[in-house]
């Protein structure tokens, strides 16, 4: 598999502040990753269950967490 870098996450946090246009994105992707987790969760939980609050909230939750990442990748 080839060597790996010898402290990774500091590596990889460096270059994802690099690669981002303020160092405020890469904390919107951290909020947004979970909420699109749970979101997720949320939804699949309402339709298994037969609840439409739980889906629109669930679905609301994705569209929101889809948002802040998207925000999160624009260049200033």
């Amino acid at each position: 598999m080839g060597k790996r870098h010898p402290h990774f996450p500091a590596w990889q946090w460096r270059a994802c502040l690099d690669h981002h246009g303020h160092p405020s994105n890469p904390v919107l992707q951290q909020i947004a990753v979970p909420l699109f987790i749970v979101a997720f969760l949320l939804m699949v939980s309402g339709v298994f269950s037969l609840s439409l609050a739980n889906v629109a909230i669930g679905s609301l939750g994705m569209i929101a967490a889809l948002v802040l990442q998207c925000h999160g990748h624009e260049e200033p």
